[in-house]
């Protein structure tokens, strides 16, 4: 009796061990795919919605205007942090101002939307301007690269 129990023991552990395995490693999630990666402002501003092809929801991390290698680092140039429109305990990280340009995601059905809609306030300076959306579902990430004559 007590081998039989120790064969559905060993035989529990190894089913438990492969099931693990199916998980996945992390950084194996499929990037995000998008309908637009670059998008193109005229100076007068405007507003664009981008969709998420693969994924049924992400997140804003943040955005920034440039990013320059330093001493083997990456350094931001007017790095902005993503907020959650329903308070700072909702984690949901749907809302994002960098001055010029915001970006939200419409949160619909159980806290899901691939989506994100970004406006630009009009140019008023003869400067092009460009910014860097970084958006995230879990273990994948995206880029949203905008420019504005």
């Amino acid at each position: 009796m007590k081998r039989f129990f120790q064969s559905i023991l060993f035989a529990a552990m190894i089913i438990a061990l492969s099931s693990c395995e199916k998980l996945g490693k992390d950084g194996d999630w499929d990037p995000v795919e998008l309908d637009k990666n670059n998008i193109e402002f005229p100076t007068d501003g405007g507003q664009v919605t981008v969709t998420a092809l693969n994924y049924t929801s992400w997140w804003i991390n943040g955005g920034y205007e440039s990013e320059t290698e330093v001493n083997g680092k990456l350094e931001y140039s007017n790095y902005v942090h993503a907020t959650s429109s329903s308070g700072n305990g909702a984690n949901t990280h749907d809302v994002l101002d960098g001055g010029w340009y915001r970006a939200s995601v419409p949160i619909y059905e159980k806290g899901k939307g691939n989506t994100i809609i970004i406006t630009v306030d009009p140019n008023n300076d003869t400067k092009p301007r460009t910014a860097v959306i970084e958006m995230q579902n879990g273990d994948a990430f995206t880029k949203i690269n905008i420019s504005q004559r």
